[in-house]
């Protein structure tokens, strides 16, 4: 067998081995041009997919563009619509902030005032605690009071049965006085009467005849003393105090000097007792009147 290549010059081929080669020839040819044939038509399947494919893939694509177009015009409404929302509510946003802030100033002013009410609250408690001191102390006091209270009730009862004693004592003591009064009283009675007969053993009488006679009027009405004056010259009686009386007879003393002679009238219902009446008698007399001028 011959490895080599078939010479097909014309002069090398025979008739007989030519066709047969030829026919191989073209044999490969043809299947190469089938490979080749299915390989294009493959490819252009391929291609004609693709390109199906792509045909489709732009539609797709333009639907989408429509689709995203449409998307699009409402998303920039929907935006629109979405930025005022985001205005309106920054607005609300800017307000809330304002109306935190105001907040947050009444927050603090609260807390300075709640700060100043609590440390006002303590210094509330501390007086409070003071004041329970004090009403504790006051409380003690009062007691240490009411039993000093009770001490002095039990010294001034026994200071009034004291002074109840004392006080029956100064009414015996006065029954006594008013009875040597009485005794007094009659004895200066006795003895008024003793020296007036004594003056008329060793004096003339008292005599009006050739005096000055003026009248003295001298009682009580109604707890106030009453002194009337009348002069020789008058018919009627003149009320004076006893500072006046005593001038007007000084003046008339000195006027007349041995001629006045005093006439003292003490009514009977005089309201006097006998001592006011004499002692007012006698120290007229003794101070005026001429019977009793040395």
């Amino acid at each position: 067998m011959n490895d080599q290549f078939i010479d097909l010059r014309h002069d090398q081929i025979n008739s007989e081995s030519f066709w047969p080669s030829f026919t191989d020839i073209m044999m490969v040819v043809v299947i190469i041009f089938l490979l080749t044939s299915v390989l294009l038509m493959v490819k252009n399947w391929e291609l004609l997919d693709q390109l199906r494919s792509s045909m489709a893939a732009e539609e797709q694509a333009k639907n989408i563009i429509q689709d995203t177009s449409q998307e699009n015009a409402s998303l920039e409404e929907q935006l629109a619509q979405a930025q005022s929302e985001i205005s309106m509510l920054r607005m609300q946003l800017l307000q809330a902030d304002e109306q935190l802030n105001q907040l947050n100033i009444e927050v603090e002013d609260k807390q300075q005032k709640i700060v100043i009410v609590l440390s006002e609250n303590e210094q509330l408690k501390q007086s409070l605690k003071n004041n329970e001191t004090e009403i504790a102390q006051l409380h003690s006091q009062i007691s240490t009071m009411e039993g000093n209270l009770s001490q002095l009730n039990l010294n001034i009862e026994s200071q009034k049965r004291a002074l109840e004693e004392e006080r029956q004592k100064i009414i015996n003591i006065t029954r006594e006085r008013d009875s040597q009064s009485q005794l007094l009283s009659s004895l200066q009675e006795d003895f008024g009467s003793l020296k007036v007969k004594y003056d008329k053993l060793i004096k003339p009488a008292r005599s009006a005849k050739g005096k000055y006679i003026v009248t003295v009027n001298y009682e009580r009405i109604k707890g106030k003393e009453r002194i009337r004056f009348k002069d020789a010259s008058d018919e009627t009686y003149t009320q004076l105090t006893e500072k006046q009386l005593h001038s007007k007879l000084d003046n008339l003393k000195k006027k007349y000097p041995k001629q006045l002679y005093i006439r003292i009238i003490i009514p009977e219902k005089s309201g006097l007792t006998y001592n006011e009446a004499w002692n007012f008698m006698l120290s007229l007399l003794k101070k005026y009147d001429y019977y009793y001028q040395e």
